[in-house]
């Protein structure tokens, strides 16, 4: 205590860590802290009003996570306090989700004293061993910054970095705070500065020449077209984004992630795009594009319609916040917002071909309510958009809602809010509390959710947390009997589906709200939903409103029936060399499904014969369609096996992407028999001839056709059962076709131009030489063994 005192002299503004800690929350927008007290987090809570904070208090941890989580989405960043163990292991699920979804929560944990840490006591809240670090550790994997408060001396800095990383790199922190050390004294003084929040400035040399190839591709595009992704809006791109689609005047569509981003209302929208799941007439405009630049993608199953994009790399132009990719040259530390800045800056006169115009309008067999009265998903969305205002919160629960609000155009400045990607059932009822608390504070948004009576059934006790603050969301369930998404992916009529039916609308009594602040409904035809939307009271939103729908119970939006059928299929689908990683990708990449295999054996049958699985997997390939997207060509070459390939499939890109995504499961291995991939965009006969021929059309694009600056590039040939061309000729060759101004680099190259001789026939391709080592050189089997990589962790995704 002396020396705390004597500490305290020292400073000239003596603050406590606590205060420093909720102080800086304060300056970075956060008003309100959402959470669960425990008895190592109670002192710490005193600080919150001392700091002009809002306490919200919610029905449990997890809650609390999906509700910071909404709050953030609408504020910019959020924050949420539990308890050592039990409570920070009830949020964890949220806090997963939010990293998933990049989403920022300052999770802020109360630990016991770093006196019993140290000593191991055997405290309740542990796991009885005397490891108060396990908790920790659960943590790291799904936080951007970890902030350990074990010392004054390094708490400040601790809590700036870690706020700081929690806002640029828009994912979860993860803050410790021991008993012993929430009224520590600490200087006071960083509080006058502000926490830097800008990202990090691109190197001006390097944004110059990716922007001018982006600008070269741009300008001779003759249909290009924009397509605005969840980490547009993640990253704070939204202004610039918004610019760009002004200035140049091109079509631009979202994911379904990317509801939102976008204002729908503008003449150049042209809808949401989803591979399959895709209206005809977008899906027609966009991958009939011949450059497609997406912003801040992230192509994950539900986001792409169960991986059925048809795009290729080759016409895209890929923007992120920490790299800009222009067909498959990559150029790390480029983020997109430094980059669309300096296009728009420069950006001429462009080709403008225009796209489809999406309405509201309901399908011409939906229309006559006289005939019948049934609501259904078809009816329902399309309605939802005539009602929808400007501004407006949308939030979607993980099942029927997300997918139908494809179907909903939104309204100027409206905000949508689901979970696509990490699809927790009962995420949004939580995010709505959050969401909604966030829309009071910033003025008078109204906030909407649409949620299934089986989602609803695991949060439904946020709703109280909505009343006690006053809250006034519009809450419409669903009410169809269960789990719809489920049954659509499995066990259409089982039990494990099925839930028990409440009297959900009463349950606005039950938890205390004010009849005269409050009002339910309920609602089982298309006329009364009718009446409803048109009511104006109602929709003035002037308190929390609670409506029950009734719509079949097997009736779904046509596009969740389909993106089901295909997470089915990939669920249930063996692993194979065929299959996977072939059939695997080219469904996942191109949207081609293979026909129903013949007694495909289990992988792990150690007693297969090993040439008769290889035959059976290259027949699945001949089974992708009736053209043989991968057609096999003999060539008699021991333990090598060559397939010929049609579009969609671009050799390049496909091989890439199958070992990009091995990398990133490191140690999971998916192919049996596959070693390695080496890809090849043109096949010629083994002479200096055929060499030229092929060495000149596969080169162009990469080192002549509008390549304005130098490429440093190495070559790597490999010669197998042919004595005519030798490894020296084949280099010196190829070398003087690349020509100046460009040079050889074996260290560090752009490119790497690799050059198969089997035989007869001879090859070629140019690959990116960013991640060709990481890559191992496309070797599947040195990917997939982790003793290969020490020490080397697994890249996280980013966007």
């Amino acid at each position: 205590m002396a020396k705390d005192l004597r500490e305290s002299e020292l400073l000239k503004s003596p603050i406590t860590v606590a205060d420093y800690l909720f102080r800086r929350l304060a300056q970075v927008g956060v008003e309100s802290v959402h959470g669960v007290p425990g008895d190592y987090n109670l002192v710490a809570l005193d600080a919150v009003p001392r700091c002009g904070l809002r306490w919200v208090g919610n029905c449990n941890e997890l809650n609390a996570g999906y509700a910071a989580d909404g709050y953030a989405r609408i504020k910019g960043i959020s924050a949420l306090v539990t308890t050592f163990g039990v409570g920070e292991l009830s949020a964890i699920n949220a806090i997963a989700g939010a990293y998933s979804e990049f989403v920022p929560i300052v999770h802020i944990v109360g630990q016991p004293s770093t006196v019993s840490q140290r000593d191991g006591m055997l405290l309740h809240h542990t796991l009885g061993n005397g490891n108060f670090e396990v908790f920790a550790d659960m943590n790291k994997g799904i936080s951007c910054a970890v902030a350990k408060l074990n010392d004054a001396h390094e708490a400040a800095t601790l809590i700036d970095n870690a706020i700081r990383e929690c806002w640029i790199k828009s994912r979860p922190v993860y803050i410790t705070l021991p008993t012993d050390m929430v009224e520590r004294k600490i200087e006071g003084e960083r509080l006058k500065t502000e926490i830097d929040l800008s990202a990090p400035e691109n190197d001006p040399e390097q944004e110059d020449y990716a922007v001018d190839v982006v600008l070269k591709s741009l300008q001779a595009a003759r249909s290009p077209v924009i397509l605005v992704d969840a980490c547009a809006i993640r990253h704070r791109v939204l202004d610039e984004v918004h610019e760009f689609v002004a200035k140049s005047g091109l079509p631009v569509f979202v994911t379904p992630m990317g509801k939102g981003a976008i204002d729908e209302s503008l003449s150049t929208f042209g809808g949401v795009y989803a591979g399959s799941g895709s209206g005809p007439a977008v899906r027609e405009r966009v991958e009939s594009s011949d450059l497609i630049l997406t912003i801040g993608a992230l192509k994950t199953d539900f986001n792409t319609a169960g991986f059925s994009y048809r795009i290729s790399q080759l016409a895209t132009i890929d923007f992120h916040s920490t790299y800009l990719r222009v067909r498959y040259s990559e150029y790390p530390g480029v983020n997109m917002k430094g980059a669309l800045r300096k296009i728009i800056a420069k950006m001429g006169k462009l080709n403008v071909q225009p796209g489809p115009v999406p309405t509201n309008d309901i399908a011409e067999v939906e229309q006559d309510m006289s005939n019948d009265q049934v609501i259904t998903h078809a009816w329902l969305w399309p309605r939802l958009g005539h009602w929808l205002r400007p501004d407006d919160i949308m939030i979607t629960e993980t099942g029927t809602s997300n997918f139908g609000i494809w179907e909903t155009r939104f309204e100027k400045g409206m905000t949508a809010i689901s979970q696509v990607l990490w699809g927790s059932i009962g995420y949004a009822v939580g995010a709505c509390q959050g969401a909604a608390l966030a829309a009071k504070e910033t003025g008078s948004r109204r906030t909407v959710l649409f949620v299934g009576d089986g989602s609803f059934q695991l949060t439904a006790q946020e709703v109280s947390t909505m009343i006690r603050h006053g809250l006034n969301p519009i809450i419409f369930l669903i009410c169809n009997e269960g789990y719809t998404i489920e049954r659509y992916i499995h066990g259409m009529d089982a039990e494990y589906n099925d839930v028990q039916e409440w009297m959900y609308k009463d349950l606005i009594n039950v938890f205390g709200a004010d009849p005269n602040k409050s009002k339910t409904y309920q609602v089982r035809t298309k006329q009364e939903l009718h009446d409803l939307f048109n009511d104006e009271e109602f929709s003035a939103a002037p308190f929390i409103q609670f409506v029950e729908v009734y719509m079949p119970k097997k009736d779904a939006p046509w596009v969740l029936k389909m993106t089901a059928e295909s997470s089915a299929k990939t669920n249930s689908k063996p692993g194979s060399i065929a299959s996977d990683p072939c059939t695997t990708y080219a469904s996942s990449l191109y949207g081609i499904h293979s026909g129903e295999g013949e007694g495909d054996q289990d992988d792990t049958d150690k007693e297969a014969d090993i040439e008769a699985d290889i035959t059976r997997e290259i027949a699945g390939l001949r089974r992708l369609d009736a053209e043989a997207i991968f057609q096999p060509v003999r060539l008699d070459v021991k333990c090598v096996l060559f397939f010929k390939t049609r579009a969609p499939v671009e050799p390049v890109s496909f091989v890439h992407a199958i070992c990009k995504d091995a990398h990133g499961v490191a140690g999971t291995k998916r192919s049996r028999w596959a070693k390695r991939l080496t890809p090849m965009s043109m096949m010629a006969k083994a002479t200096e001839k055929g060499l030229d021929e092929v060495a000149m059309t596969v080169l162009e694009p990469h080192f002549h056709s509008g390549v304005e600056g130098s490429k440093k590039f190495a070559i790597r040939t490999t010669i197998r059962n042919h004595n005519t061309l030798t490894r020296d000729t084949v280099i010196r060759q190829v070398a003087k076709l690349v020509g100046s101004p460009h040079s050889v680099d074996l260290e560090n190259p752009d490119v790497f131009i690799l050059v198969e001789v089997f035989k007869n026939t001879c090859g070629m391709s140019v690959v990116p030489g960013v991640d060709f080592h990481t890559l191992k050189r496309y070797n599947l089997a040195e990917i997939y063994d982790p003793a290969a990589r020490p020490g080397q962790t697994h890249p996280s995704m980013s966007c």
